[in-house]
């Protein structure tokens, strides 16, 4: 992994540390996600929790929780596992200005995978503002652990600068 590539994982990572998880509903317009609503509830509250330790800076948590064959996409196209994210966990002190999470939808694929997807808004960064994240869970021995995550920076935020 290249030095940059290495800083710009930290740097997303001190980001996500800064969480302030929050459900928002979706738009009337928007499509119902699938799934149960007890199965979507669980997820929703599982994300939270990982958004949660992220914030805490609890590399252990997240190491339990993310699978170990975890794949992300990043912002910029490139690709991390399971290792770049828990060993970019910082604790708190040194997060950045929190985040805004909200819109949690969960598209339940079968009674044992999942995608969350939810928005973010990163206060103080001036080309990646707005973004997308899809998070995909898997029920392995009966707990949902975090496989897949992309990360879709919104194009028409590019110039919405503070």
């Amino acid at each position: 992994m290249k030095v940059r590539d290495s800083v710009l994982l930290l740097f997303c990572s001190l980001l996500l540390l800064g969480v302030t998880a929050f459900a928002g509903s979706a738009p009337e317009n928007m499509p119902q996600a699938s799934g149960s609503v007890s199965v979507q509830q669980e997820l929703i509250d599982t994300q939270k929790a990982f958004l949660d330790a992220l914030e805490r800076g609890d590399a252990e948590y997240v190491k339990n929780a993310v699978a170990d064959d975890y794949f992300a996409i990043e912002t910029n196209g490139d690709s991390s596992g399971k290792r770049e994210l828990v060993h970019g966990i910082k604790s708190p002190e040194n997060s950045k200005a929190k985040p805004t999470w909200y819109q949690f939808n969960v598209v339940q694929l079968d009674s044992d995978c999942a995608v969350v997807t939810y928005n973010a808004v990163f206060h103080g960064v001036p080309l990646d503002r707005y973004q997308h994240l899809s998070d995909t869970w898997v029920k392995q021995g009966g707990q949902w652990k975090l496989k897949f995550q992309q990360t879709t920076v919104n194009l028409w935020s590019a110039h919405d600068l503070d």
